[in-house]
């Protein structure tokens, strides 16, 4: 007995030890878990997409003969209606000639008259046979080239007057005059192309987006699809459009293949500009009062810990960790932190963001911590 009553102390000291030892080697690192509520919301897929805002309408507006602007009616800003009077080119030099041209064609009637005579006069003397049928063949075809010279020349009249006609540049559509690219007594060269002298812009109670998506996005917009947007002019305020056309024809930007999508929005109250830069959001489906978990709360894996010395020398006297479970084709894992330690559950997911994941199943309840990483750190 004495022997034995020797020996405990010697065994308590022996086992502390141990304790000890599988303490640190089992638990020298503590590990903290980073954890997120599980929420009821809303989970929304969305497109997002960045265009600029234009007016449904807009018309370049131009001159078609070349002079000096002489007069402007209007400013940016002014409304204005179809027909109405924008600007005059001096129309000195049309004058001109109209005038030159009116010459030559009381010129070229002179001519015909006499040729409709000399060939009424060749067939009477032909009727006599004072005169051969060549010369009715001659005075025939004199007839014809000072008709056609005549026709040429009343053409060129014609085109002077709608000339003289474009030097007064008026309004094609009723609308507000966005950009004014003239000043008065610039000189307009027609030659190779038509110089833009107005932008004028429809019905500006409406506004169209256009943006470009990827492949990867483009074939789940279809037109009449609802979308909401934001311009940096009002960023806490939300604007809404329709997708209201597809345009299946690609184009490459930067080695991307991209589509363009046109959005109609309501401007009532007038706040939105052309020219501003709309965030668009286009949601695809939605979602809504489910459960749901952070993202990455399916990507966690819990770390593995090595068995202590003290559970290898005593087996059954430290209890050992829960055993894992694994997900299969209609389910996945989440941990929930429950004593400190995370516990694996599976649930079913169903709908997905960019942020959360909706789940169903396994117990878990609104108001759970789950896991969503680790933090490690020596003690």
């Amino acid at each position: 007995m004495k022997r034995i009553k020797r020996l405990i102390p010697l065994l308590i000291l022996i086992l502390l030890i141990a304790g000890g030892y599988a303490r640190l080697n089992n638990e020298g690192v503590a590990v903290n878990y980073r954890t997120e509520t599980v929420t009821r919301g809303t989970i929304a897929d969305v497109v997002s997409a960045n265009g600029t805002l234009n007016p449904v309408d807009l018309v370049n507006v131009g001159t078609q003969v070349s002079g000096q602007v002489s007069k402007l009616y209007v400013k940016v800003n002014d409304h204005v209606t179809k027909g109405e009077l924008l600007a005059e080119i001096d129309p000195a030099l049309l004058l001109t000639q109209i005038k030159q041209d009116q010459s030559a064609l009381e010129t070229a009637k002179v001519s015909l008259d006499q040729a409709a005579r000399d060939l009424s006069r060749t067939k009477m003397l032909l009727a006599k046979d004072y005169v051969a049928k060549v010369d009715l063949e001659h005075a025939d075809e004199a007839f014809l080239q000072a008709k056609n010279a005549y026709d040429s020349a009343r053409t060129v009249v014609e085109r002077d007057q709608v000339n003289l006609n474009y030097a007064k540049i008026t309004s094609p559509i009723d609308g507000v005059v966005i950009s004014q690219d003239v000043t008065l007594g610039q000189t307009l060269a027609s030659n190779f192309q038509t110089p833009n002298m107005f932008k004028i812009a429809g019905d500006l109670s409406h506004m169209k987006i256009d943006v470009n998506l990827p492949e990867s996005d483009i074939t789940r917009v279809k037109e009449g699809m609802s979308v909401t947007f934001t311009v940096t002019a009002f960023p806490d305020r939300q604007f809404t459009g329709k997708v209201t056309s597809v345009n299946l024809s690609p184009n490459s930007q930067e080695g991307v293949v991209m589509y363009s999508v046109s959005v109609l929005a309501d401007n009532n109250d007038s706040v939105l500009l052309p020219g501003m830069t709309a965030y668009v959001s286009m949601v695809i489906s939605e979602k809504k009062d489910v459960l749901r978990v952070p993202a990455s709360a399916l990507r966690f894996k819990p770390p593995v810990k090595e068995p202590g010395l003290l559970s290898q020398l005593f087996p059954g006297i430290i209890p050992k960790q829960a055993a894992d479970i694994s997900a299969d084709d209609d389910s996945k894992i989440v941990y929930l932190l429950k004593a400190g330690e995370p516990v694996p559950v599976k649930v079913a997911t169903g709908a997905t963001d960019d942020t959360f994941v909706e789940i169903s199943g396994g117990g878990v309840a609104e108001g759970d911590k789950v896991v969503t990483g680790i933090q490690s750190a020596r003690n």
